[in-house]
């Protein structure tokens, strides 16, 4: 009989995903002012990358990666289209910060991955990327 189960981190609706997030001891407006400068800007996106983060901004960093910004609440959250050099599909990637009493989470929120594969590969970076912020603080 084969089971129906669905895999980990696929969903329905969404394909694959993954959800990583952490929480440090830091004001959430420190937190959103860190995501989006260098150097922890550069754990995550570029470290020559200097954008605004608006709504219709886009950059192409080093290694090829694409994204352009969806939608932006300042301080909170924001989405982003993000594509892989050479692919032709692009996934979404949510940015959120989410204040935690005296605390503030990050969570990335990373869907429409392609595959299994994508997403372990998604998952163990965006869980270096908070390695590196955790470092940082």
């Amino acid at each position: 009989m084969a089971s129906s189960k669905i895999p980990v981190g696929q969903t329905a609706s969404q394909g694959w995903e993954i959800g990583i997030r952490r929480t440090f001891p830091i004001p959430p407006n420190q937190a959103w002012e860190l995501l989006f400068t260098q150097p922890i800007l550069g754990y995550w996106l570029d470290t020559k990358a200097r954008l605004s983060f608006e709504k219709g901004d886009t950059y192409t960093a080093q290694t090829g990666i694409t994204m352009t910004v969806s939608s932006v609440t300042t301080a909170k959250v924001i989405r982003m289209k993000w594509q892989l050099a050479g692919e032709t599909n692009a996934s979404t990637l949510q940015i959120r910060v989410i204040p935690a009493k005296e605390k503030t989470t990050v969570s990335f929120h990373h869907e429409w991955l392609k595959d299994a594969t994508e997403r372990a590969a998604m998952k163990t970076f965006w869980e270096n990327v908070l390695d590196k912020i955790a470092a940082r603080i």
